[in-house]
């Protein structure tokens, strides 16, 4: 796939999804202008993050190598173990209301949900809110008046929702969201179950990668975008929390955040600035890997004599294979199965249709590739076999009652 391709096809995407931010956040948090990023990163300059203590410092890096070398490692099956009568589900009805069908990974997910429910004789309907408040307002309306015996709602923020969700609970409809950050039991009123990556352990496994790596030397600088609030508050928080534990006395420079449909004018703008305001800074955290394709002509077009490595989220295919797997700044990104979380998704769906006992956590898994292991699989292979060699799906089958082929 030529870059041209990879950049239109993740701005597209990208503008679909941003158009929620509008949703999640206030104008307030919209991306910072240059001449902020310009402060904080002189002001980041002169704590650039040396550790008050040696020994603290020794500690910390070494844990952090020890697990960066596990999640580095094909993921085990962690997954639920009480089986589902699936047979309770039969003739069921699931309402499934997509954030935006133009990213692949969210389609995908529904996908594989789908097909997984129709195992069970349930069927599903998808609206697709084309990542605007007014597409996932229609689809909740839509969603309401169709009646179904449970409403999906994958990626949406639960505070937006939280008064649809009160209805379908005072209608006797059941309701399940998906990837908000933090697994769980909900605690809005209605929603019944969860399925979320851990975001917060993403964020804790980046601080590891640029602990092993940096040993402390110099403060890694955070890009967030909060068009995807929940989960990233979540993984800034594992950030941080990680850091200030190994890196005792670091001081982190101020978090920027760019929304999702500023990305391509954005990005490369406070890129360059950062770098170019502070000479030292050498580690860039980028929350989400579509990023990095818009940041790393920025950072390769001013030509430091001081390196600079990033490592981000979501093992996505087109920058596995044109960022981490050739020569780039990308120098670690941690992956999600798209297959496990979709199937797992249908078994929380399941559980909730049959009156089963739902699960706090699916334990879907997290897997860190960097320049070390990226060489153990094949980058234009399935997705899916990146993650060793666990069935999920015939994981999932031996607790449904179906046969595991």
């Amino acid at each position: 796939m030529v870059k041209g391709r990879i950049v239109h096809l993740i701005a597209t995407a990208a503008v679909a999804a941003g158009l929620i931010a509008g949703c999640g956040s206030s104008s307030s948090s919209s991306s910072s202008s240059s001449s902020a990023a310009s402060s904080s990163a002189s002001s980041s300059s002169s704590t650039t993050g040396m550790a008050s203590s040696s020994s603290g410092v020794s500690a910390g890096v070494a844990e952090a190598q020890k697990l960066v070398a596990q999640w580095m490692a094909p993921p085990a099956w962690h997954g639920p173990t009480a089986p589902v009568d699936i047979a309770k589900a039969k003739g069921k009805s699931v309402y499934f209301i997509n954030l935006t069908e133009e990213i692949p990974a969210l389609h995908e997910w529904g996908v594989v949900m789908a097909q997984q429910l129709a195992l069970a004789g349930v069927s599903t309907q998808k609206c697709d809110a084309k990542g605007s408040p007014n597409g996932i307002i229609l689809c909740l309306q839509q969603a309401l008046a169709a009646k179904p015996s449970a409403i999906v709602a994958l990626a949406l923020d639960t505070k937006f929702i939280a008064s649809y969700i009160a209805k379908a609970k005072s209608e006797g409809i059941k309701f399940i969201t998906g990837q908000t950050g933090t697994p769980g039991i909900p605690t809005i009123p209605g929603d019944d179950a969860e399925v979320t990556f851990d975001y917060g352990q993403v964020g804790r496994i980046l601080a590891d990668w640029y602990v092993a790596t940096s040993h402390c030397s110099s403060a890694p600088q955070i890009i967030t975008s909060t068009s995807s609030r929940q989960p990233s508050l979540a993984e800034v928080a594992g950030i941080e929390s990680e850091v200030k534990r190994l890196c005792p006395g670091m001081t982190l420079p101020s978090v920027q955040n760019v929304l999702i449909p500023d990305w391509p004018t954005e990005l490369p703008t406070l890129t360059r600035s950062l770098l170019t305001s502070n000479p030292k800074l050498q580690y860039l955290l980028p929350l989400y890997d579509g990023m990095t394709i818009y940041m790393n002509p920025a950072i390769e077009g001013i030509h430091r004599s001081v390196p600079v490595e990033e490592a981000s989220f979501n093992g996505t295919p087109v920058v596995m294979q044109n960022e981490l797997a050739k020569p780039s700044p990308l120098a670690a990104d941690i992956g999600g199965p798209n297959e496990w979380y979709g199937v797992a998704l249908a078994d929380q769906v399941l559980r909730v249709l049959t009156g089963a006992p739902v699960v706090a956590s699916e334990n879907v898994p997290l897997r860190l590739f960097t320049r070390a292991n990226i060489g153990s699989i094949n980058v234009h292979a399935n997705e899916a076999t990146w993650y060793g060699s666990v069935n999920p799906i015939c994981e999932y089958h031996k607790l449904w009652g179906l046969p595991c082929s």
